[in-house]
């Protein structure tokens, strides 16, 4: 009869690897769901200034595929999906509007991108980017958030099944 027994000193080391694992498989996860989220809304400022149109109404349709990516990514589960596919539209909705505001400020010095930013700053940045807001678009931006969260929490339920 062999019964492994694990010793008394083994058994912090394993907690403590668990938890080095935890906090890594967090951190992965943290990274992944930044990296997706601010290339949304830099794909969102690139055809914004393409096509001309504000960055709200490309969020709009780059929020599902933001969603099911984040999922992908395994940044989605459990009660906090929605919130986080929430927060990850806002935020690249943000990051667009700052990209955006960033090539205005550009054009209208004819400073390189790089340049303008660094010449007029956060708080020129933020400004411009104010500009472009209006009640339709906070509408949409809140629209777009809805949906995401909507899916996200849709993904997670059927995620959760077995």
């Amino acid at each position: 009869m062999n019964i492994s027994i694990i010793p008394a000193s083994h058994a912090p080391a394993r907690k403590s690897r668990a938890t080095l694992a935890k906090v890594a498989a967090g951190a992965g996860t943290g990274f992944g769901w930044l990296m997706c989220t601010l290339a949304t809304g830099a794909v969102a400022a690139f055809a914004a200034l393409v096509l001309g149109v504000r960055p709200s109404w490309l969020l709009l349709l780059l929020a599902l595929p933001l969603t099911v990516a984040l999922k992908f990514c395994g940044c989605l589960y459990g009660r906090w999906s929605a919130p986080v596919a929430a927060a990850s539209v806002l935020l690249a909705g943000f990051y667009a509007a700052c990209l955006v505001a960033i090539a205005r400020i550009a054009a209208a010095t004819g400073f390189p991108f790089g340049l303008a930013f660094r010449t007029g700053g956060i708080a020129l940045t933020l400004q411009v980017a104010k500009l472009g807001l209006n009640a339709l678009s906070v509408l949409v931006y809140a629209g777009a958030a809805a949906l995401a969260a909507a899916l996200a929490a849709r993904l997670a339920s059927s995620g959760d099944r077995p």
